[in-house]
C-alpha cells in the first residue's frame, strides 16, 4: 500500500533507540498491514451496493471490527455480504493470503461480544 515510516534511531550506536528503531521495524508493516486492510474493507462496505439495497450501514469501526445497522429481516443476508466483503477487502484484486472473517448478529455490541 505504499506505507513508509522513517525510522531515524535504526543505526543508532546507542542500544535504546536501535532497539525502539528495530522493534518498530518489525512492527509496522504487520500493525500498518492490518490497518490498510481494514480500511480499504470499510471503503468496500460503504460502497456495497448488496448492502445498500438491504438498508445496511456501517456506523462504527474498533481496531479490526467493524458495526453496521439494518433490519432484522434481512440480517442473515446482510451478514453474509459482509463477510464477503472483507474477506475480499481490495475489490477485485487477490490477496496472497486468506482473511478469516467471522461475524455475529444482535442487538447491541456488548451481545455481540
Amino acid at each position: 500500500m505504499g506505507r513508509y515510516r522513517p525510522l531515524p534511531g535504526i543505526n543508532s550506536k546507542a542500544a535504546g533507540p536501535r532497539k525502539h528503531a528495530e522493534r518498530a521495524a518489525i512492527n509496522t508493516p504487520v500493525q500498518g498491514g492490518a490497518a490498510d486492510v481494514v480500511v480499504m474493507a470499510m471503503i468496500e462496505l460503504d460502497k456495497d451496493p448488496i448492502l445498500k439495497e438491504l438498508d445496511y450501514e456501517l456506523i462504527l469501526q474498533i481496531h479490526d471490527e467493524v458495526i453496521l445497522e439494518g433490519p432484522e429481516e434481512h440480517v442473515e443476508k446482510a451478514l453474509a455480504r459482509v463477510k464477503h466483503v472483507m474477506s475480499y477487502p481490495l475489490g477485485g484484486h487477490e490477496l496472497l493470503v486468506d482473511l478469516n472473517v467471522d461475524g455475529k448478529h444482535a442487538k447491541t455490541w456488548y451481545e455481540a461480544k
